[in-house]
């Protein structure tokens, strides 16, 4: 017996020396680590000394929270009162049901952290201020918070399922300025600061401790979404401030005998479950990563834990090990377009992951100095992609869940900083100079710095390198990314002369039910914009409108046009494309893009063609050539939904005379149409089969009046509509005029009755400014003589003298004749300048003839552009081909020698031939990329 207690008794103190030898480890840990170590505290105190911008950070810093501090020497319990817990019923579980919170069950020791109210952000109640939260709030009615939607904002009680994230926000409020108090002691050892951050952290983390995670009502959905605090894993916001908080005031926690393994044990919880639940592979699972990295290095190293699940194991988790709803970032880096660079989300998630992809590298580098980001080139490909989503004002393309937003400059700091880190000279330079040009627009001010993070990983000050003029030398003329089916032309990169097309599909996570969908940017702002998401994802104006296609600039089908949102499958197929993407100039007034489509719902083939054509350094005009029909031939109609800016529309034919509408009861679901043209009003009709001109006015960025004339050709069976649509919640309020913003849009919708593909929506978009020289000035359409319903011809004359005639015909394949030349092909452009011939240009096809001029090719893929001055051509070819020049205007030579940028001093023989009494030049000419030839 005496043995067996002697064995027991030996064991119970090996044990106990484990446990002291363990705790031992965990007290040893060096604290902070995450944003900077002790070892560089001193280099930072001289920082503050010499640097205004780090002096006034911690100044402001002192005086956010004096008032706070100041009380809590005093009353200790006025901050944590406004804790949001569950104070008297101290809940060990809590319960959802669907998207709203339920209820909670047993009872802990200690109060426990409050549940957010529902997963639903979109609440009628106000973010209250600290000093306006009832203490110690726990009450069966609810919360005590301010109807922001009532008349006189009245306070109220209201259950948690109405109040949006107002909890976790709350939360998060609070734990920030224990974070900035826990920094504040670290740099200046304060206590006080110490003693308001550690009773706001302590209290927090003992009441997540005694609590489990969520669980669902039934077996719902939500399930595998849930964070400890919120709905969502990705919402667990408070997880920064807990992490930071906790590192800089780890000394405090441990000379005061805090119990750390508790607190540890909370951070290893919640980085377990932001492990199992979420979503795998998008915007979800990097917001995820980088929760669980700076949970990661707030712990202590695998063997200070029984189950060996510390820093390493986390990081491992994050950068190495796929799991059921997380996937490492050595795989995700490979959903990213490996040409293209663009991840398979819409403009601003995508821009989100790489951002969150980078923090979580330089992270894990100022730990590890692994330099993750030169192990995958990936990711910087990503990011500098991720310019391509801008319009010339400096803001983003909206189409699906986007809207029109900044980029996100943390990823020009950090790719600076990691530049600098690792002596890449004239990458730096590259990126400093396009940082430098936002913060010259105003766009960025890095002079203040706004948050513990910007002061820690930001270098202090930028090389002295020149102001990019602008981001040209980041993207090309045109760009086209297969994964989330979209396309970009741009004609101009100045944000007050710059023109662009943004036309997307349906491919990609956030997507809309939008078909063939476009924006378009002139002089200064998007004068024809998608609309982004409604009040929230799950909102009904969202469901029935913003996520479909009433509020896209778009054609619909029989009033039947819809298909899944979200994570669409749906994606148009690139026809053809110029210039081509690998063209890193513009080499002349043209760009365009032609795709085709499937409509699911109607089984509707669409094909649209948007060009754009500079007609001046300061002017040009958008084509845009829709054509849609049923496969079937059941069509009833088809319906072209163009949302502008500004004012009404006024309408006119081509005369000048206006047109009279009336009051509509058409565009309706009770009409058997879409539930989304219920959110129209203002509704006005006219039947009306000839040409005519929508125009918008609006004020300009550039304080001036805004014009947008859309001239349509007509056919017959066809009505014009004007509405009013819900405002557009893509836009940004610094980038249309303050009068724009959140206003009714003005929308046209032109009905065809019948197909449209004989009668497609044939539309020249033209943006000026009233006080402009150059605009367009007459507009005509042609035929072939050999007419077909499948030709368009455009006639587009502009007040400088300048003419362009556009030639397009879906099939490709068919010659067609005119009085003085010939096509055959989907596009071309011929352009004159005072009756001389100034280019020729054949987008796809095989022959484009204009006078004694042609281009001609056996092959039908690949852009030809031929332009004319004086004595010498500028040639930019895509595929060999035939070039018919009049003798004239070679003076007497028969040959063109190359001057520069292609086989230089090659020389090309020209063939004389007499041609119905014209003596012509024929040229066998090879691919060439815009290289001059003159004449010799």
């Amino acid at each position: 017996m005496r043995n067996r207690s002697v064995t027991i008794k030996s064991f119970l103190i090996a044990v106990f020396i484990v446990l002291i030898f363990i705790s031992a480890n965990v007290l040893a840990q060096v604290h902070p680590q995450i944003y900077i170590t002790n070892e560089e505290k001193e280099a930072l105190l001289n920082r503050i000394q010499e640097k205004q911008n780090a002096k006034q950070y911690i100044e402001d810093a002192k005086e956010d929270l004096k008032v706070y501090v100041d009380r809590h020497v005093s009353d200790s319990e006025w901050m944590i009162s406004r804790l949001q817990m569950y104070w008297k019923t101290k809940y060990k579980r809590v319960y959802v049901n669907g998207m709203d919170f339920s209820h909670g069950e047993g009872t802990a020791p200690v109060p426990t952290v409050r549940f957010s109210g529902s997963r639903d952000w979109d609440t009628d109640y106000i973010h209250p201020d600290l000093e306006d939260i009832k203490p110690y709030m726990d009450d069966e009615r609810g919360l005590y918070l301010q109807n922001g939607k009532k008349e006189g904002k009245p306070w109220e009680w209201v259950q948690p399922s109405e109040t949006g994230h107002i909890v976790e926000n709350i939360n998060k409020e609070i734990l920030e300025l224990a974070q900035d108090a826990a920094f504040l002691y670290w740099l200046e050892g304060d206590k006080k600061y110490a003693v308001f951050a550690s009773d706001i952290f302590m209290k927090y983390m003992e009441g997540m401790f005694h609590r489990d995670p969520p669980l669902t009502v039934e077996n719902h959905k939500n399930k595998d979404l849930m964070g400890l605090q919120t709905f969502e894993v990705i919402h667990e916001k408070v997880v920064e401030p807990i992490t930071i908080c906790y590192d800089f005031l780890f000394d405090y926690l441990k000379n005061e005998n805090k119990d750390l393994m508790m607190i540890q044990e909370v951070m290893r919880k919640w980085a377990d479950q932001e492990i199992k639940y979420g979503v795998p592979g998008n915007n979800w699972n990097l917001m995820q990563a980088r929760y669980i990295t700076l949970l990661a290095l707030a712990l202590e190293s695998d063997e200070n834990y029984t189950d060996r699940k510390g820093t390493e194991y986390y990081i491992d988790q994050v950068l190495n090990q796929n799991s059921r709803k997380q996937k490492a970032l050595k795989d995700v880096i490979k959903n990213f377009d490996s040409e293209t660079g663009i991840w398979p989300e819409v403009a601003g998630y995508s821009i989100m992951v790489s951002d969150d992809i980078l923090e979580v590298y330089c992270l894990i580098d100022k730990t590890l100095n692994n330099n993750l980001l030169g192990q995958y080139p990936m990711l910087e490909k990503a990011i500098l992609a991720n310019f391509n989503y801008l319009f010339p004002n400096g803001y983003t393309t909206a189409y699906g869940d986007a809207k029109h937003s900044r980029l996100r400059f943390s990823a020009l700091e950090l790719l600076i900083s990691n530049y600098r880190k690792y002596n890449k000279t004239e990458k730096e330079k590259l990126i400093t100079g396009q940082l430098k040009r936002f913060i010259e627009d105003g766009a960025y001010d890095r002079e203040k710095i706004r948050s513990i993070f910007q002061l820690f990983y930001y270098v202090e000050d930028l090389e002295d390198v020149p102001v990019a003029n602008s981001f040209s030398e980041m993207v090309n003329p045109t760009f086209y990314s297969p994964n989330v089916s979209w396309t970009v032309q741009r004609n101009g990169n100045s944000e007050d002369n710059g023109m662009m097309v943004s036309k997307n599909a349906s491919l990609g996570n956030h997507s809309h039910a939008n078909g063939i969908n476009i924006e378009l940017f002139a002089k200064g702002m998007v004068v024809a914009t998608d609309c982004a998401r409604g009040d929230s994802y799950w909102s009904t104006n969202h469901k029935e409108y913003y996520s479909r296609f009433p509020a896209h600039n778009t054609v619909v089908v029989d009033g039947i046009s819809d298909y899944r949102t979200m994570d669409s499958k749906h994606a148009y197929k690139l026809e053809s494309i110029y210039p081509p993407t690998d063209n890193s100039l513009l080499l002349g007034d043209y760009t365009y893009t032609d795709v085709s489509f499937t409509e699911p719902a109607s089984d509707a083939l669409q094909r649209r063609l948007t060009g754009t054509i500079r007609t001046s350094e300061s002017s040009g005009y958008f084509v845009d050539i829709f054509r849609s029909a049923r496969n079937d031939k059941q069509d009833k109609k088809h319906e072209y939904l163009f949302h502008g800016q500004g004012n009404g529309i006024i309408l006119s034919d081509f005369m000048g005379n206006s047109l009279t509408t009336k009051s509509t009861e058409e565009l309706s679901s009770s009409k058997g149409d879409l539930k989304g043209y219920d959110y129209f009003t203002n509704k006005k009709e006219v039947s009306f089969s000839d040409n005519f001109i929508a125009q918008f006015s609006m004020p300009s960025m550039q304080n001036e009046n805004l014009k947008v004339n859309l001239h349509m050709k007509g056919f017959e069976r066809r009505k014009i509509f004007t509405v009013d649509g819900p405002y557009s919640r893509a836009d940004s309020e610094e980038g249309i005029p303050e009068s724009l913003y959140h206003k009714p849009i003005p929308t046209l919708v032109v009905r065809q009755t019948g197909e449209a593909q004989t009668k497609p929506f044939v539309s020249v978009i033209d943006v000026f400014n009233e006080g402009d020289l150059v605009k367009v000035d007459n507009v005509e359409y042609f035929d072939a003589i050999n007419g077909d319903t499948d030709f368009a011809g455009i006639k587009v004359s502009s007040t400088n003298g300048r003419i362009d005639y556009i030639y397009n015909d879906q099939n490709a394949d068919k010659a067609y004749k005119f009085k003085n030349g010939a096509f055959r092909g989907s596009y071309a452009i011929t352009s004159y300048t005072e009756d001389k011939l100034s280019s020729l240009f054949l987008g796809f096809g095989k022959l484009i003839k204009s006078d004694s001029w042609s281009i001609s090719s056996s092959i039908g893929e690949g852009g030809i552009l031929v332009k004319v001055n004086q004595n010498e051509l500028t040639i930019d070819a895509e595929k060999p081909f035939e070039l018919t020049i009049p003798a004239e205007f070679l003076k007497g030579g028969i040959t063109l020698e190359v001057m520069e940028n292609f086989d230089p001093n090659k020389k090309y023989d020209g063939k004389l031939v007499k041609m119905n009494g014209s003596q012509l030049i024929i040229f066998q000419l090879p691919k060439m990329k815009n290289s001059k030839l003159k004449i010799n």
